[in-house]
This record gives structure tokens, C-alpha cells and sequence, in this order.
């Protein structure tokens, strides 16, 4: 996951490169579609330099990002990734004081220019928030309910699994070596989603790596593999589990 944060800076520091040396304006978003009349209205130049301090910013914002999810600190993440989101939503709005087809030379809105704005900065926002919410529970701790016959696993992957088809119930002290993330999200020690191991098996986790052990077992020959947010509840669960599937 760390790699990930690295490569989305590498490429916007590209981006800004790009916008503000070689002037490819075309990478604006909203310019690049403008007519040819539209565009003579739009002082591009200084629009780049602020989409262009903009992506520099956002690197930075990602290799801190990248580092905060390698040494495990996952608390710092929600809170760098709304800054993202609130930074964005400035840069958007401060950009359209060089959109002339939009505002006069004072900066006020043309008449019945607002509304051509608002539209498109308001699914920005949207997209930005959705993917803040999406962080925000994938940070969440594990949740598990048991009822008579089965074991209830909270969360955008999770499901019931009944203790009669529960197979190989085991207690992990460690995880096995992840090889790559199929379908899932993974965001500093919380792995939450389909993940495939160096062994080439595979298996759905709901896991904090900092928190071993894991409780594993088979459901209709697919693994899963959990934990609690300590040991000691883990541990607990894994005894109470055993005595279910006995």
C-alpha cells in the first residue's frame, strides 16, 4: 500500500512539472474542454501555476501519507486525507478568479455564471468526502457479533458464517506474507478485503497487523481470517469459537 502513496506522488509532481514548465494546459481540467473563445478569456498561465503548486502540494501531502502507513501510525491517515479534501475545495474555488468566462475583472461572479460552477464543484466535493468516508471505515476496528448458530463479521466485505460449516479453526500467531491485495482496501495496518499470500493461497481478511494473533478457519473451502482490537479478545474469541465447532 505504501508504494501506492509514492507513485501518486511521483505523479502529480510530474503534473506539476508539466503544467507549469512545459505548459501543457491541456491538463487542466475544465480548460481542456473550453472552445476557442472561452479559452482566450481564461488567464491559463496563472490557473497553471496554481494547478501546479497545487500537485506539488498534494505529493508532499502523499509521501507523508506513504511514511504515516508504513510505520503503522493509521490514526494520522483520516485526518491527512481531509486535509486533502478541504485543500482541494480551496484550490477549486480560488482557481476561477483566472476563469474570466466566469468572473469580471474584480473577481465577482458573472451573472448566471455561478450555476455553470457549482455543478462540477460539487461532484468534486462529493468524490472527495466518498473517498474520505471510505477511509474512515476501513480504519474502523473489526466488529464481530455471535449468535446461536453463527458468526457475524461487520463491514463493506464481511458476512454470516455458521458454525456448522466452519473448517480448520486455527489460532495465527503471525500472518502469512501478503503477496498482493486482489480486491480490498488496505490502509497502514488495517487490511480489510480478498488478499492473496507469497504461498499463492488465498483469503479474505479483516485484520490490524499490529494486533496478532489472528483467528482463522475455512467457509465452503474459501479462508477467512480476523482479529479484535487486542490479543486478549482475540484470544477469547478463539476459545469460545472452538467450543462452538466442536
Amino acid at each position: 500500500m505504501e508504494i501506492i502513496w509514492i507513485l501518486l506522488a511521483l505523479l502529480f509532481i510530474f503534473l506539476g512539472f508539466a503544467m507549469t514548465k512545459l505548459k501543457w494546459y491541456f491538463l487542466i481540467s475544465g480548460y481542456n474542454t473550453m472552445t476557442k473563445e472561452q479559452k482566450q478569456n481564461v488567464d491559463v498561465e496563472g490557473m497553471a501555476k496554481l494547478f501546479g503548486l497545487y500537485s506539488y502540494a498534494l505529493a508532499a501531502l502523499f509521501i507523508v501519507i506513504g511514511i504515516v502507513a508504513y510505520l503503522e501510525y493509521t490514526n494520522l491517515i483520516l485526518p491527512l486525507v481531509a486535509l486533502i479534501v478541504v485543500f482541494t475545495v480551496i484550490v477549486v474555488v480560488k482557481a476561477q478568479k483566472y476563469n474570466h468566462n466566469l468572473v469580471d475583472e474584480n473577481g465577482k461572479w458573472k451573472k448566471g455564471a455561478s450555476k455553470n460552477f457549482k455543478r462540477p464543484a460539487i461532484i468534486s466535493i462529493i468524490t472527495l468526502i466518498g473517498v474520505a468516508v471510505i477511509f474512515y471505515f476501513a480504519l474502523q476496528p473489526t466488529e464481530v457479533s455471535l449468535t446461536d448458530d453463527a458468526i457475524e463479521i461487520a463491514g463493506m466485505y464481511g458476512d454470516t458464517y455458521e458454525f456448522a460449516k466452519m473448517k480448520q479453526l486455527t489460532l495465527l500467531e503471525e500472518l502469512p506474507e501478503i503477496a498482493m491485495r486482489t480486491n480490498g482496501s488496505a490502509v497502514g495496518s488495517k487490511l480489510e478485503g480478498y488478499f492473496k499470500f507469497e504461498n499463492g493461497e488465498k483469503a479474505k481478511l479483516f485484520v490490524d497487523k499490529k494486533f496478532p494473533p489472528f483467528i482463522q478457519f475455512t467457509n465452503e473451502g474459501k479462508t477467512v481470517i480476523f482479529n479484535l482490537s487486542t490479543e486478549a479478545e482475540t484470544r477469547a474469541l478463539y476459545e469460545k469459537l472452538s467450543n462452538q465447532t466442536k
